[in-house]
């Protein structure tokens, strides 16, 4: 069984609005830039990788932002640095999820197809969203939909945020716990009671398609015992999952 070790290299304050559909555009709140650590496994695992402050200030617009370590400082807490990294997990390409993984000289990564080729053509609204810098001399290992990457962790297809999001379903002692590889905060799969009766979940309010967002949300839920939203301050503050 593996233990799911989440990494929170920083904080960006934004509408949450950004994260809930049509919901909450006039509130702001902390936005956890993070990386998972999974242990328990032969292999050194990470799921995303996040990014360092420069780069978010450079390609977010200026977006307020507290990093609190970088990404080798990060590492080092578990003995680790870059070149120990043998597999990365790329729930997608925007580079907030992705700018540290070209660090890891030594790793595989595996991202869905899909969204490898939109991340090198991009539609003009997501441009700024995937640079090309981010994409250099990174060993790709692509996936064609649901895929076990190592026993007791697996990868399922999630689109709507990104053409090729994908979320991570890991074996841990309390159940399957589910990475959302979609921008999400607790709200998007346990929706205020207000509007629970219309809306199971919502749907990230950033997404290339909102009813495939809609639809990944509910089947990532029906899915696992635990959720672990992807930028979730509380969730991305713990020092061990679930």
């Amino acid at each position: 069984m593996y233990k799911i070790k989440p990494v929170l290299l920083g904080k960006v304050v934004q509408s949450k609005g950004r994260m809930t559909y049509f919901f909450g555009d006039l509130e702001r709140i902390d936005s956890a830039i993070v990386f998972w650590y999974i242990e328990g496994g032969d292999k050194v695992v990470l799921v995303d990788t996040g990014i360092s402050e420069p780069e978010l200030k450079k390609y977010s617009f200026g977006m307020p932002y507290e990093e609190l370590q970088s990404f080798e400082e990060a590492l080092s807490k578990f003995g680790l640095k870059p070149d120990d990294i043998d597999i990365i997990i790329q729930t997608h390409l925007h580079f907030d999820h992705c700018a540290n993984t070209r660090k890891c000289r030594n790793a595989k990564v595996y991202v869905q197809l899909e969204e490898l080729k939109f991340a090198y053509s991009p539609h003009a609204l997501f441009a700024g969203s995937y640079p090309l810098e981010f994409l250099k001399d990174i060993d790709f290992r692509t996936v064609e939909g649901d895929r076990e990457i190592l026993p007791g962790i697996r990868v399922v297809l999630t689109p709507g945020h990104t053409p090729g999001c994908q979320s991570v379903l890991i074996e841990t002692e309390k159940g399957v716990s589910a990475i959302s590889g979609f921008c999400s905060i607790r709200e998007n799969f346990f929706p205020p009671e207000r509007i629970r009766g219309r809306w199971p979940v919502m749907a990230p309010g950033v997404s290339v398609n909102s009813l495939q967002a809609f639809d990944s949300a509910l089947k990532l839920k029906s899915m696992a015992d635990i959720i672990i939203p992807s930028h979730d301050i509380e969730m991305a503050c713990k020092e061990e999952l679930p």
